[in-house]
């Protein structure tokens, strides 16, 4: 008896150890990338001496399963990582779940029977017209029997009428109930763990204990997107610059008062160095028109032409901000929030702040008189590189009034950022042409066309101003075309881009003037066009 006794002590004690043991982590340290996230959860598991198996469920259905990581403690090996997912989960309802359940089908019964109303009353009518039908064309039909049967039709067709109308009202009222309750369930879906991938590990304990067991990852369908504020209070004071993340996160999972990191690296899964092929020319067979083939014109030198002309785009008072601590490493910038958050698995977006800086710039206004009078005041930010920037949209305040959007690109190559805090109304710009372009001179076989142009400008400020005036000649890519500079009116030509740039101080109330004039020599049996590109 002792002996089977002991074979039972010694079975159990074997079908103890192999028990599967199901836990599902608790995030509690997510790092976010600019695409992708790794994300760090422990659950606490009880551990028999010798092996144990546990089952971790709910795992994000977008992880890589090449990037896990487990955490152990003392006395704990690691014996097998085995990477799963289970198909046929069945997915539970939730509490809330069953509730809105209940809730709709009541409803449903109640709209079902109002319908069988509906159907009764309506089959009601239909049986008195075919009543009617036949006694009016039953000629033996007495004419005192057919007036009360006419008498009774119109009576009880208006009571059913009315059930009918006061039936339908009760079922609108309940379908809208159930739209409500529709819409309830679905956004309880959205928030619901419908994650598959497990993962089984088999651990080997020396001892029975209690270990805190943690598990990292990398999610897919996760990032953030960067964004900025940029403020400025007047024209005597440094530019604010909020740094912002725009963090979304689709995993199933809710990160729930986790520590957040934010980074600026973005992972890649292709890390083979990139192979030089060998590069060949050949002779060139021209088809295009000569303007096609002026089209080709390299991107660098059309960014070149384009470079100053960004300062032209128009780009919350942050109460309370949350600064994170920042630490620059070789190849990323990471972000460490100093209170924890809360990014739950939706749709949306959530914002969060990252840094607020005091940055030095120089402000001036600018106008392109030939494009719109309009002037612009601008900001010219210093030592922007060593800003952390990263390409993303720019809310612009001035003044505490909302401007609008710019966008920030880190690749830029000046040595200053110019930012455009708006449209200054008070300060007038006007362009005017000199002379008339079609009173063109001939000699021999040349001909010869002079270009003459003003702008007027007005001060209305109550201060001096710093105005950049930008204007151009015409570039010529044709030999036989020749462009030559009469008066720039004390403005700096770039002979590459063709643009002329001056330089105005201008007092408050004052005005200036600015004008310039060129001329172009062509052949005489040659027609010329001006365009841009």
């Amino acid at each position: 008896m002792k002996r089977y006794f002991l074979l039972l002590i010694i079975f159990s004690a074997a079908f103890i150890n192999a028990q599967e043991i199901k836990k599902e982590i608790e995030v509690k340290q997510a790092t976010v990338f600019l695409q992708g996230a790794k994300v760090f959860g422990s659950t606490n598991v009880s551990l028999q001496k010798g092996r144990n198996t546990i089952r971790i469920v709910n795992l994000p259905n977008n992880l890589d399963e090449n990037t896990y990581k487990i955490n152990l403690e003392k006395n704990t090996t690691l014996l097998s990582i085995t990477p799963q997912s289970n198909f046929l989960k069945n997915d539970e309802l939730s509490d809330n779940e069953k509730k809105l359940q209940i809730e709709t089908k009541k409803l449903q019964r109640q709209v079902s029977l109002l319908n069988i109303q509906i159907k009764n009353l309506t089959g009601e009518q239909h049986i008195i017209n075919d009543n009617l039908k036949i006694s009016t064309n039953d000629k033996s039909t007495p004419q005192e029997q057919l007036i009360k049967l006419t008498e009774f039709y119109r009576k009880r067709m208006l009571e059913i009428d009315n059930q009918v109308f006061l039936l339908n009202e009760q079922k609108t009222v309940l379908d809208e109930s159930i739209a409500k309750l529709n819409n309830q369930s679905a956004e309880e879906q959205t928030h619901k763990n419908t994650n598959r991938k497990e993962l089984l590990l088999e651990i080997l304990a020396d001892n029975e204990t209690s270990l805190n067991l943690g598990v990292s990852y990398i999610v897919s369908d996760a990032g953030w997107i960067p964004s900025y504020d940029l403020r400025a209070e007047s024209v005597k004071k440094p530019l604010e610059m909020v740094y912002k993340g725009k963090i979304y996160q689709k995993t199933g999972q809710d990160w729930k008062n986790v520590k957040l990191f934010v980074s600026t690296y973005r992972p890649s899964y292709n890390q083979d160095r990139p192979i030089l092929s060998p590069l060949y020319v050949a002779e060139y067979t021209p088809y295009n028109s000569q303007m096609e083939i002026a089209g080709y014109k390299s991107k660098k030198e059309i960014s070149a032409a384009n470079a100053y002309q960004m300062r032209e785009d128009v780009a919350a008072k942050p109460s309370q901000i949350p600064v994170a601590t920042v630490a620059d490493s070789q190849m990323n910038v990471i972000y460490e929030l100093n209170y924890n958050q809360t990014i739950v698995s939706q749709e949306k977006e959530q914002y969060v702040i990252l840094d607020k800086k005091q940055v030095d710039a120089t402000y001036k206004y600018h106008t392109v008189p030939k494009l719109n009078n309009q002037v612009f005041l601008m900001a010219f930010v210093k030592n922007w590189q060593n800003l952390n920037l990263i390409n993303g949209e720019a809310n612009i305040y001035f003044e505490d009034n909302y401007i609008g959007k710019t966008n920030i690109t880190s690749n830029y190559v000046k040595d200053e950022f110019p930012i455009s805090l708006g449209v200054d109304e008070r300060i007038t710009v006007k362009r005017i042409k000199v002379g008339d372009k079609t009173s063109q001179k001939t000699m021999n076989t040349n001909k010869w066309e002079t270009e003459s142009y003003q702008i007027s400008i007005r001060n209305n400020t109550k201060e001096n101003i710093e105005l950049e005036v930008l204007d151009q000649l015409p570039i010529s890519e044709n030999s036989k075309i020749l462009v030559k500079t009469l008066d720039l009116g004390g403005g700096s030509l770039d002979d590459k881009t063709g643009s002329i740039l001056w330089n105005k101080n201008i007092g408050s109330g004052n005005s200036e003037k600015i004008t310039f004039s060129y001329e172009v020599k062509y052949p005489k049996d040659m027609q010329i066009q001006y365009y841009s590109r």
